[in-house]
Parts: C-alpha cells; structure tokens; sequence
C-alpha cells in the first residue's frame, strides 16, 4: 500500500511549506528539502555540487544541512547500485500533532514516553530542577540528542545541558541547528 505523501495527488512541496513551523526547519533545511523533492520530480540526479550549484550555499554548508536533517531523522541517504539516493520521506512520516503538541504536554510525560519506563524520585527530582533553570525546548533537544546516541539516561541528559550552558548555547542557536 502506498504511503499518502507518494499518492500522485498529493503535493509534497506544498505540504512541507504549509507545515514549516512545525517541522522546525530553518531557511537553509527548507530550501534543501524542496530542492531534492524538485529534483526527485524531475528525475534529475542529486548531489552535494548540484545542491550547491542551485542554492549558492558552498559544500561545507550543504553537508552541514544534511548532516541536520539526517540528525532530525527527515532525511536518509541510501546507496542504490552505483549512486545515492537522498530521500526525505522523513519529514511525511512526522506526527504533526505530537509536534503541535509537545510543548504542552508535562515534560516529565514525555521523557518517560523516550524512556520508555516510570522515571525513580531521583530523576524526577533532576528534571524538576531542569525545568526552573532551562527552557522546555532546550530540555527537549537535550533529550533529541541523547536519543538519538541511545543514551537515554538522565545524566547524560544533564551534561548536555550542562555543556550547552557552558558554551552559552541557546536555543535559538539550536534551532539553527549551531552548535558553538
């Protein structure tokens, strides 16, 4: 069965654009991902030198724009035969409404959920005290990160933040997907 954002009525390019906000990219990411999906229409070939050649960006650039939506899980790159292929149907399969909805949600609810197992006294305790001293959303990337390492361990979560704080990382840098 057809997943919905392959069906031939659907645009993929107006769908990424009426959910921008949700999705969280940045200027950069957006253009990528609708110049790939413009490329995938054409069935024209893509690459680092072609994205780079039709955004301006240079190739350091274009590989740090992938590297972040590889890390946001929106796109993969596979390798068919003798070239590579940049897919984004990650950005399709994201749950809009758990996006919507996870600033709202209780945060000790959604690190559980990651967890996947009830959170001890200690940990809720460390996490109360995250929330009176960073923002949701930076506690929330914290958790993105340490995921996405499998380390989901409070403390690893701690000195992610810890570190971030150290660099004077914020999160609208972190938006940016900046790092230093």
């Amino acid at each position: 069965m057809a997943k919905w954002y392959n069906e031939p009525f659907v645009n993929r390019r107006d769908w990424i654009l009426e959910n921008i906000k949700f999705l969280g990219l940045t200027g950069e990411e957006l253009m990528i991902v609708l110049l790939i999906d413009y490329f995938h229409q054409q069935h024209l070939d893509i690459t680092v030198d072609r994205l780079s050649k039709h955004t301006g960006f240079t190739t350091q650039d274009i590989d740090r724009i992938v590297s972040l939506l590889c890390f946001k899980n929106y796109l993969s790159i596979q390798a068919i035969g003798n070239t590579i292929d940049f897919v984004i149907d990650g950005l399709f399969e994201v749950n809009i409404r758990k996006q919507k909805d996870i600033l709202q949600s209780p945060i000790y609810d959604i690190i559980t959920q990651e967890f996947k197992r009830p959170l001890s006294q200690l940990e809720m305790q460390k996490i109360s005290d995250w929330t009176r001293h960073y923002d949701q959303k930076m506690i929330l990337y914290a958790l993105r990160e340490a995921s996405a390492y499998q380390k989901l361990r409070v403390e690893y979560i701690d000195a992610i933040l810890k570190e971030w704080e150290s660099k004077n990382i914020t999160v609208q840098m972190l938006d940016q997907g900046k790092r230093a």
